[in-house]
């Protein structure tokens, strides 16, 4: 916690920061994922992170609304690995990531 309170304080105006706290290491974790994902924004991570996440055990799904129709990605679902180019699959014989 000390070091991503070391980070923070500088993200912030001089003399509004809080310092974070943790009571155990699973909290102090949490905490890191969440400032991971605020800081990493748009740079393409957050997929990554939710298939090592899932492995470990988070259980996260993606959900999302599209014209009143739901779509929904379970936790560690074969659809997490995205489709090998054909011209990969050509190249080298490699089988198809199923789907």
């Amino acid at each position: 916690m000390a070091t991503l309170n070391k980070l923070l304080i500088t993200r912030w105006k001089t003399g509004t920061f809080i310092p974070f706290t943790a009571n155990n290491s699973q909290e102090a974790l949490s905490t890191i994922l969440k400032e991971r994902r605020k800081e990493l924004l748009m740079r393409d991570l957050r997929w990554q992170d939710i298939k090592r996440l899932n492995k470990e055990g988070a259980n996260i799904s993606i959900k999302r609304i599209i014209d009143s129709k739901t779509y929904e990605l379970p936790p560690n679902s074969s659809k997490f690995a995205l489709p090998l180019p054909a011209y990969i699959i050509k190249m080298t014989g490699m089988p198809q990531n199923p789907r």
